[in-house]
């Protein structure tokens, strides 16, 4: 009997062992996944390049890990998968979005996209394998999430500090991007771990709840600065379901009080924080204040909001048009172009809808769309299920976790685009695992054969993903370098490197162009028009709508003096991208090269009726102007401009310019015509466009000269001695002779006298025949 309680003992304190050894790697795993986090970018052009390829291999370690230790694939997990609406939709999810990808206009495009949900399929089977009967770690995991936060917010206050001393805070602000690139992207990634804060400020004591406090504060504190309202809702939803919620599972008043205070406290001085650091800032747009910010949620005419509201309006048109199949997985990008064409300025692309649930809908179908959606709202039931029904206590906060999960990355689902984002992906695939495995079965887990598959197929669709994302790594960086060149204007590639090594997966920028247009553009730089026009056709034909070819083509025929080619290449392309500034500068000058007044007019009408300022009026003027385009035309014409923006100063002034020589043309003629009278008005006309013109002055006291009107004459003839630039003695003499004819001899011959002085004609024969 002693032998046998020994041994029983042995094996408990094996199994204890072996329940430490796994929930050890666990956490080590668990930590790997907070890392993407904290990659550098290795020259990529977006981080998300690199960090796919961690999270491959990252994915591809586990599964090796899981086919050495297939007991941690128990059957019964295989068997919660199997029931499990959420695998099963996720999996028929996935299906149509890899069959949507036969119907798209780009396969690259849909390749390279379906990689990445396939990388989030195994990151979310190996976090579901990795917490099942583990969930007694999730406390611990909000500790080790709320240390990355911590180091996150250190590091970014540290940057902000640095940039505002250097700069100004305003500038300070708007570099607020963490690694991810974009500052509403930084402000989710923080977002999305507010609820493990949450739940590890209530959960720990002492030291390690304030050290969770300070993290908590300090993320709030970013996310106000950030200006992201989106983040601003989730943080708002986040911190109101968890007290409501946590209130009914803990309903002790003293625990309610205690819990509103740790949680609340820290947001009131986060925002006080933010709104002096704003007030400091003195910006009038997105950090004018907190409150400012929150106000332009519902504000339609916000540029954010209409330019999403846009987008969305796109997004149903493709849905109407393709419902069954969509435009193909990752092909919002090229097939958005042509619907953006005349609300998009320059070289602008959306590249995504600012709404995930749409742009599934419009790329995979409206089924799939209506599949993704359920994942939501199932798992939105089954945790507010459990939070309300479920009688562990455990089982409840574990739910709440994945409900504050599921609200906040559904938030930024709703106005962003966290599908394709790695950060964003873990807290995604982290509120379905966990809505999987939250239970309490306590069966002792054992492997079978399915156990080794499962592994063997996240091992080998690790291996696939991990190729086709070091395929999307190396066009980020190539990408990245030609960008650098555009940037310094200095071409340090060649065009052959680029030729030679065209990317497949994808082979566009992340802005839509094609890297073989960018070939073309480099065959341009080294005189090989040729091979420029090969590569030139190859761009076109993966994206032919952003007018970048027919860009490229101008350039060539302009550097070849085909005068009509250029001309036809920029207005191609200007008619592809009405809003291009740049397009619309080299037609004008195409235009000009041809004297082709009627196309400059043509040219002006496109690109104002989508994008009209007063520079553009007065750019087409001065085109017209080279152009000999007659002064009363060029007057009509600003004039039209200026009953758009009747108080832009530059408009005005640039009619005045034209107005006065239109009169003082005017009047010269009349001059010349000896029609003083007509010559008269004209010259007062000029004057009243340029009132200090003297000049005209003197012209005017001419005019009355002539016409014998003497005392009017002496009025503007006495103003025009002013002139210093008329200093020739004619309106010395012209005085002086005025006088004479008005009979006042004494003050003619003291102007004859200042006129013979400064030798004027023949000042001094009248002076010697009249004055002495």
């Amino acid at each position: 009997m002693k032998t046998k309680l020994v041994q029983n003992k042995s094996k408990v304190i094996d199994s204890k062992q072996d329940t430490n050894y796994f929930e050890l790697i666990t956490l080590f795993f668990i930590s790997c996944f907070i890392l993407i986090d904290f990659l550098p970018q290795f020259r990529s052009i977006e981080i998300i390049g690199p960090q796919y390829i961690y999270l491959s291999v990252l994915n591809l370690l586990i599964g090796i890990y899981f086919y050495k230790n297939p007991e941690q694939i128990s059957i019964d997990l295989i068997q919660i998968f199997k029931k499990s609406y959420l695998i099963k939709a996720y999996l028929i999810f996935l299906l149509l979005s890899s069959a949507s990808i036969f119907v798209a206009q780009n396969i690259s495009l849909g390749v390279y996209s379906i990689s990445r949900l396939f990388i989030g399929l195994c990151t979310l089977l190996n976090l579901s394998i990795l917490l099942y009967k583990r969930l007694n770690l999730i406390y611990t995991i909000s500790l080790i999430i709320g240390l990355s936060v911590f180091l996150q917010s250190i590091n970014e206050l540290y940057n902000f500090i640095q940039v505002a001393k250097a700069e100004s805070i305003v500038d300070a602000l708007g570099h607020l991007k963490g690694n991810t690139g974009n500052i509403n992207i930084f402000s989710a990634s923080l977002s999305i771990k507010i609820p493990f804060l949450l739940i590890g400020i209530v959960h720990f004591a002492k030291q390690k709840k304030w050290f969770l406090i300070l993290s908590f504060l300090l993320a709030t504190t970013l996310i106000f600065l950030s200006g992201s309202r989106s983040a601003f809702l989730s943080l708002t939803f986040e911190t109101t379901i968890f007290l409501l919620f946590y209130s009914k599972i803990y309903p002790s008043k003293k625990i309610i009080i205690s819990t509103l205070t740790t949680i609340l406290l820290p947001i009131i001085i986060s925002f006080f924080i933010s709104n002096f650091i704003f007030k400091i800032g003195k910006d009038t747009g997105r950090y004018k204040s907190v409150t400012s910010r929150v106000s332009q949620i519902t504000d339609a005419k916000d540029a954010s909001i209409n330019a999403r509201l846009l987008y969305w309006d796109i997004a149903f048109q493709m849905i109407k048009e393709k419902p069954l199949m969509g435009i193909g997985l990752g092909n919002w990008l090229l097939e958005s172009i042509p619907y953006e064409r005349t609300i998009s300025n320059d070289e602008i692309v959306s590249g995504h809808p600012h709404n995930d649930f749409l742009e599934i809908a419009a790329e995979t179908g409206v089924l799939n769309g209506l599949i993704y959606f359920s994942l939501f709202i199932v798992a939105l039931y089954m945790n507010f299920k459990n939070i309300i029904k479920a009688e562990n206590t455990e089982v409840k906060m574990i739910a709440l976790l994945a409900l504050l999960l599921l609200v906040s990355y559904g938030i930024d689902a709703t106005f962003n685009f966290p599908l394709y984002r790695t950060t964003m992906q873990f807290g995604f695939c982290l509120f379905i695992a966990l809505s999987i495995v939250n239970n309490v079965n306590t069966n002792e887990s054992t492997a079978s054969f399915i156990s080794k598959i499962t592994a063997t197929l996240i091992i080998i669709i690790s291996l696939l993903t991990s190729f086709v994302s070091y395929g999307t790594f190396k066009a980020y960086q190539l990408e990245n370098n030609i960008n650098a060149d555009f940037l310094k204007n200095q071409y340090t590639l060649s065009a052959n490197s680029i030729a030679n090594n065209l990317p497949q997966y994808p082979n566009v920028f992340t802005t839509g162009e094609s890297f073989a247009t960018y070939a073309g553009k480099y065959f341009i730089e080294e005189k090989n028009y040729e091979q420029a026009l090969k590569y030139l056709a190859i761009g076109d034909k993966v994206n032919p709508n952003l007018g970048r070819t027919e860009y490229y083509k101008y350039i060539l025929a302009s550097a070849n003096g085909q005068k009509d080619s250029a001309y036809y290449y920029a207005k191609k392309a200007l008619d592809l991208r009405p809003r291009n500034k740049k397009y619309y500068s080299v037609a004008i000058n195409s235009a000009i090269d041809l004297n082709d007044t009627l196309g400059i007019l043509k040219i002006h009408t496109i690109y104002t009726q989508y994008n009209n300022t007063p520079e553009v009026w007065i750019n087409t003027s001065s085109a017209l102007n080279q152009l000999k385009y007659k002064n009363k035309n060029l007057v009509a014409f600003l004039d039209e401009g200026l009953k758009i923006f009747p108080n832009d100063s530059l408009l005005i002034e640039r009619k005045k310019l034209f107005h006065q020589n239109i009169f003082e043309i005017q009047a010269i003629q009349f001059g010349n015509a000896l029609k003083y009278d007509k010559a008269l008005q004209s010259y007062k006309k000029a004057l009243e466009a340029e009132p200090g013109n003297l000049i005209y002055v003197q012209n005017i006291g001419i005019c009355y000269y002539n016409l014998k009107q003497y005392d009017n004459a002496i009025t503007y003839l006495k103003r025009a001695l002013d002139a210093p630039n008329l200093n020739d003695g004619k309106s010395e003499y012209l005085l002086g002779m005025s006088y004479f004819s008005i009979k006042n001899n004494e003050e003619g011959c003291k102007y004859l006298n200042l006129a013979k002085n400064k030798s004027y004609s023949n000042a001094a024969d009248i002076v010697q025949q009249n004055c002495i």
